[in-house]
């Protein structure tokens, strides 16, 4: 299963697993951001859970039929937060890869318990298939989110945590950089070689660690 590549029979799948993994994503980043006092998500209707508000279509679709993609950004201003704004946005943004591992761990031990108990042993059956699949994509989404939103490159969400956990010193180098971001970006999406070195050891060693958690959480029931 290649998130890279397009197979027509993959789309409803992928569709059911994107708007989950980007709406919880999405509203992590507005509930926190909420509750440390910052209502712009809240008062622009991003407080919610309906995928509506946080699902931008172009983006949507890009990442449905190609190896990109986005939703719309929850707009945060940091100079709303109570207590220390840097560390605030540290919070904000670690709040979305973290509900993306979480998602992930749920949908692994869900998928690796329906194995378990052979739901998906007849294979014929359409709606067994669709089970097995959205559960699987749902999986691997959830984690591709994690690992990609924590790479160190701006405007994502690990670049924003690197540079608030920075000295203030930093700063300059940090705006300069960003200019660059969106070309890095650019590079690692469409350069398989790049895209290889940079996701693919991560996205391997992030899939088996998750299974293991899950694994290690089902024998605790099973």
């Amino acid at each position: 299963m290649d998130l890279f590549h397009f197979e027509w029979e993959t789309v409803p799948f992928r569709l059911i697993a994107f708007v989950i993994a980007f709406t919880l994503h999405e509203y992590a980043h507005a509930f926190v951001a909420w509750k440390l006092g910052d209502t712009t998500a809240k008062d622009e209707g991003r407080l919610t859970l309906n995928p509506i508000p946080h699902i931008d279509p172009f983006g949507m679709l890009l990442i449905l039929f190609g190896p990109f993609g986005w939703a719309k950004p929850v707009p945060v201003n940091p100079l709303h937060f109570r207590g220390n704004k840097r560390l605030g946005m540290v919070y904000v943004a670690g709040a979305g890869p973290l509900v993306n591992l979480i998602l992930a761990i749920l949908f692994a031990i869900i998928y690796i318990y329906a194995g378990y108990m052979g739901v998906f042993a007849d294979t014929s059956d359409k709606w067994i298939s669709a089970l097995e699949l959205t559960l699987r994509f749902s999986f691997i989404i959830n984690t591709a989110l994690c690992v990609f939103n924590l790479l160190p490159v701006p405007p994502l969400d690990g670049y924003k945590i690197l540079r608030f956990l920075s000295p203030r010193q930093w700063d300059r180098f940090y705006y300069n950089y960003e200019v660059y971001g969106p070309w890095i970006l650019l590079l690692l999406i469409f350069i398989p070689g790049i895209r290889e070195v940079v996701l693919g050891a991560p996205m391997g060693f992030m899939l088996a660690w998750i299974q293991q958690i899950a694994i290690s959480i089902l024998t605790l029931f099973l």
